[in-house]
């Protein structure tokens, strides 16, 4: 009775076969060769996609994670442009003018309400790269 019928044999080899003929098939694809030799030389780049498509779903069901694991990445990459952001606070103010400012402000203090976990992985990625790196933002002056 372990032994399989002689009438499954022929169908668990044909299965095997297009089975193997498919997994050929996607190892000869160009555009997976192509998204596969971007992958090695970009792994960095195609962690933080990876990360970003899982932060994205996560924030679907589960906000507060998959909105830290979203600002983690923005802080991380937009680190600089964050701190520079609000170093210069006080002449953005001037040069938009006070009700544009107030606009902007109310808006982020709207975004903070309704997602206080980006802000929230922003600042401390931000934190972290400054504590590691601290001299990479001097040599990306403006």
């Amino acid at each position: 009775m372990a032994n399989t019928p002689p009438s499954q044999e022929p169908k668990k080899d044909q299965l095997k076969d297009r089975l193997n003929s498919t997994l050929d098939s996607i190892k000869k694809n160009q555009k997976l060769e192509e998204i596969y030799g971007y992958a090695s030389n970009n792994t960095r780049d195609t962690i933080a996609y990876v990360l970003m498509i899982i932060g994205i779903v996560l924030l679907l069901f589960h906000p507060f994670y998959g909105g830290i694991l979203i600002g983690l990445l923005g802080g991380f990459y937009f680190a600089n442009e964050l701190l520079r952001l609000v170093q210069n606070a006080s002449h953005i103010i001037d040069e938009q003018g006070m009700v544009r400012s107030l606009i902007a402000g109310g808006v982020f203090v709207g975004l903070f309400i309704s997602a206080p976990a980006i802000f929230i992985g922003m600042a401390i990625a931000v934190a972290m790269k400054q504590i590691i790196f601290p001299d990479e933002r001097k040599g990306s002056g403006t």
